[in-house]
């Protein structure tokens, strides 16, 4: 005999806010009472039961597991429900209401990555000196006591005599650490011609070798191998931090000083604050043979230089406007009023509780910092300060160096682009810069990356679907080669295929295109309205 069910009572009331386990280890759950407000056993309960769960935030499927993991919202937010239960046989339609308070975020024992590329610039009185070294390190060392990072220098710290302290305390730290030797040079594609290029770079490791490992100094040998080969592997230079850089120049640091490992602007922006480029994945990335800017799509294509963007430039949290940065990581902008640092905040939080977290290759933030300009800047000093005494402690966050995060890109990658991937949702931190540009906290962006495709969805809290604001073809061909120009910032050189989220954010979608997106957003599980006009 079948018994009626009196009332439902839920004993699930807590969900977590990152949501980072597998969403078949969990459901919610709930027992059946009877009129005498005993529990009935699943035996007595009838076949045609039919289950019904709603929630005010569409979280849930109807049978109590996660649906819409990405619509979980922020700690301490109650998720109001309701559950359904009926049968025919038994003649019964039971409602029942539930609440789930969401929970800080219990944050996945894989670790997510903070590649930080920490620059010493300049000479003399304005050279950074290693106090502020010191201090820099030590503000790191709050998020990841065993942090390890990247000490990039430019042409003109590595060839002062004055500087020679500084040098030898970034190889002490390399002997103490493991921290690594880079190279800092802005913008190689708009003021290098690949001879000018070389000398660059072979002066560069000359002059570096004689203030800091002045024991092994040749004269006469500036452009001789035997410079770099003299040089000690642990000290010599890792990788190169830059704007923008040619694939040819990119190809001769490979080949010459065996950097393979590369991070900076140049994949975000394109007539934006002076850079010239556009395309690249937030994820790192084999790059492509003829652009830089563009994964590879094959092995015959693949440069074997790994790529990464830096955060201090990139779409994440507002809306792109001509002529203006993006929302950042970095403690200089976005320019707001206050020394706080809570849309920075805002960005990292996002990252580290990134519903898709577990579906990505490698999970990283990166900043490159000019280490004297942030401690020498009143403003940036104290936002930077206030980063890095909010920053989550618990989230398990390495900070590395760009070389040791290109070798866990290498490693899981398998050495191709093929299975690489990076998907982030993120909202709008609502903060406004100083020039006007506002970051609508109502607007929320679904971004995908693949070695093939760049998909960006944007929806305004309360929309009934969501609109495709991007969508890029990494393997169209040809691919455009990225060219030696001076004043390149005025150059267009983007990738644009199809839908630009900066320049035509309204262009017609293909049937291709359309069935691509499509297929894309079924892998991630993506169940809500999309617009594909």
């Amino acid at each position: 005999m079948y018994k009626a069910v009196d009332s439902i009572h839920t004993t699930t009331d807590s969900i977590d806010a990152s949501f980072n386990v597998s969403v078949d280890h969990w459901k919610l759950a709930y027992v059946t009472l009877d009129v005498y407000g005993e529990e009935i056993t699943p035996e007595f309960l009838p076949p045609d039961l039919k289950v019904s769960i709603t929630d005010d935030y569409a979280v849930l499927a109807p049978d109590g597991t996660v649906a819409n993991f990405y619509n979980i919202p922020a700690p301490g937010t109650v998720i109001h429900g309701s559950v359904l239960l009926s049968s025919e046989l038994a003649d019964f339609s039971v409602p029942g209401t539930f609440e789930l308070l969401v929970k800080q975020p219990q944050y996945s024992s894989a670790a997510s990555y903070f590649t930080v590329s920490l620059l010493l610039e300049d000479t003399g009185a304005n050279a950074t000196t290693i106090a502020e070294m010191e201090t820099m390190r030590n503000s790191l060392a709050t998020i990841d006591p065993n942090l390890r990072v990247t000490w990039a220098m430019d042409s003109r710290f590595v060839f002062d005599e004055a500087q020679r302290p500084q040098l030898q305390k970034v190889l002490e730290y390399v002997d103490l650490y493991g921290d690594e030797v880079g190279i800092v040079s802005g913008y190689p594609n708009d003021n290098y011609s690949l001879s000018q290029w070389i000398a660059e770079m072979n002066s560069w490791l000359y002059m570096y070798r004689y203030n800091a490992l002045n024991y092994l100094h040749q004269g006469g040998t500036n452009g001789d191998s035997s410079v770099w080969l003299s040089i000690p592997d642990k000290y010599r230079p890792k990788s190169l931090s830059t704007y923008a850089i040619n694939p040819e120049q990119a190809a001769w640091l490979k080949d010459n000083f065996q950097i393979d490992a590369f991070m900076g602007w140049a994949a975000t922006q394109v007539n934006v604050g002076q850079l010239s480029a556009e395309g690249s994945p937030l994820m790192p990335y084999w790059a492509h043979t003829a652009n830089p800017m563009l994964p590879a799509q094959d092995a015959a294509t693949n440069s074997g230089n790994v790529f990464m963007n830096s955060l201090s430039i990139d779409p994440i949290g507002s809306r792109y406007t001509s002529g203006a940065s993006r929302w950042t990581l970095h403690p200089a902008d976005p320019y707001v009023s206050e020394m706080k640092a809570e849309p920075q905040l805002h960005l990292a939080s996002q990252y580290l509780n990134n519903p898709y977290r577990n579906q990505n290759t490698v999970n990283y933030l990166s900043l490159v910092i000019g280490t004297n300009w942030v401690l020498r800047s009143p403003g940036l000093n104290a936002t930077w300060q206030d980063f890095i005494s909010r920053f989550p402690k618990d989230a398990n966050v390495k900070v590395l160096g760009i070389h040791d995060l290109a070798e866990i890109y290498k490693t899981r990658s398998a050495s191709s682009n093929e299975h690489s991937e990076f998907t982030l949702m993120f909202r709008g931190s609502g903060y406004t810069t100083a020039s006007g540009e506002n970051s609508p906290a109502d607007l929320r962006y679904l971004w995908t990356e693949t070695a093939t495709e760049r998909i960006i969805l944007a929806k305004k809290d309360g929309d009934p679907t969501w609109s495709i604001i991007d969508f890029t073809d990494y393997s169209k061909t040809p691919v455009a080669n990225l060219p030696y120009t001076h004043n390149g910032a005025a150059d267009d050189i983007s990738y644009i295929t199809g839908r630009n989220y900066k320049l035509t954010p309204t262009a017609p979608l293909t049937s291709t295109e359309i069935e691509r997106i499509r297929a894309r957003l079924d892998v991630l599980n993506f169940h809500e309205e999309v617009s594909y006009q």
